[in-house]
């Protein structure tokens, strides 16, 4: 910083020398040595450069922003002091280094000049505390601009938990008369799906391990609920495992198949949630696939129900995506080939390098189950 500092100083001091060259030049003088003429000019902004930091303090002290009549009004006596300390140390530079010397009529000539430089001084300060400004503005904006996709994020997590937990006790409250047991295994494994929420906190991307650990114990609530009729498979590259999912990103999308696909069926239905890798692209590719009675047939009954509603899960997911990856994601839903609907995530392919021991919820049997 000194060094550049200097070499700037030097810089102009090489200018005006250079300038004063050619003008005796031109001129007809006598032939002025350069080197001297280098010397003396030297000597003369050395001189400005050790005042200048003086007066970058007195202006960021006095800002015109904030105090602009009181800025000018010290400026201009500030301007002959300053002038006045120059001419004294170019003085003592002259006597220090008699190459150099020079007279007070000599350093009186060139005053005008030297006005010009105390003000442009004032100038290169005012503009870098201008720059100054702008960034910590820009900076200031970078900040509340996160804490408000935060918030967001944030708010979209309250939007799902409320959603899932009222239709998980609707679920255990089916059960609390037929099969007293299955709703107390039920309620055990909401609580774990509680306890991960709260503990998790802002958390918004776990690793895809953690996320069908939390998957499972979802399904464990709705397989009791649905007594046989419903089976789901999990086909993971298991080279995905650490790979990083948003929060509670698959449990909302196999939920609505169960409540818009596969619960108004009588038979159930088979829901499958596929994972893959695309390392050639480094995308993290998840599919929920299932054959209940499809997407338009889906709408057909809630409109027949003179239900509007939607639902969360789709939606808010969709939200979430876009505040966590901006357009670097890809989400789209569609009737499956042979029926049902297919609900398909293109997410950035990021491994988690370290996962908290403490945040993995174990599945119900030791492990993530990849099979019915």
């Amino acid at each position: 910083m000194v060094a550049t500092y200097l070499a700037l100083w030097t810089a102009i001091g090489a200018l005006f020398a250079a300038q004063s060259y050619i003008t005796y030049a031109y001129s007809g003088t006598r032939a002025v040595s350069g080197l001297r003429l280098l010397g003396f000019a030297l000597a003369d902004w050395y001189v400005w450069a050790f005042l200048a930091p003086a007066i970058f303090w007195l202006t960021r002290r006095l800002s015109l922003m904030r105090r602009p009549w009181l800025s000018v009004a010290v400026h201009l006596p500030a301007t002959f002091v300053f002038l006045a300390a120059r001419m004294e140390l170019r003085l003592l530079v002259g006597q220090l280094i008699p190459a150099v010397r020079m007279g007070p009529a000599g350093i009186m000539t060139s005053m005008a000049l030297h006005v010009f430089v105390y003000w442009a001084i004032v100038a290169v300060a005012l503009a870098l505390q201008y720059q100054r400004m702008y960034r910590e503005e820009q900076m200031a904006a970078v900040g509340l601009k996160t804490q408000l996709a935060r918030a967001e994020l944030g708010l979209l997590k309250m939007q799902l938990q409320p959603h899932f937990l009222f239709n998980t006790l609707n679920a255990i409250s089916e059960q609390v008369h037929t099969d007293p047991e299955a709703a107390e295994r039920m309620i055990t494994h909401l609580g774990e799906l509680l306890r991960h929420t709260i503990r998790s906190g802002e958390t918004q991307e776990i690793s895809l391990g953690e996320e069908l650990a939390l998957l499972e114990r979802y399904l464990v609530i709705q397989r009791a609920r649905f007594a046989g009729r419903l089976e789901v498979t999990l086909d993971v590259d298991a080279g995905a495992m650490e790979s990083f999912v948003p929060n509670l990103v698959l449990q909302p999308l196999v939920e609505n198949a169960i409540r818009h696909g596969i619960a108004p069926r009588a038979s159930g239905g088979h829901i499958e949630v596929i994972v893959r890798r695309d390392l050639k692209k480094r995308r993290l590719l998840l599919e929920v696939r299932d054959d209940g009675i499809g997407i338009e047939a889906a709408r057909a009954r809630r409109r027949a129900e003179s239900d509007a509603h939607e639902g969360v899960g789709i939606p808010n997911t969709a939200s979430r995506l876009r505040q966590l990856y901006g357009a670097d994601f890809a989400f789209t839903l569609q009737s499956g080939p042979a029926g049902g609907a297919i609900v398909s995530l293109a997410l950035p392919l990021r491994d988690a390098l370290v996962v908290h021991s403490d945040a993995r919820l174990p599945s119900p049997n030791g492990g993530v189950l990849h099979g019915a």
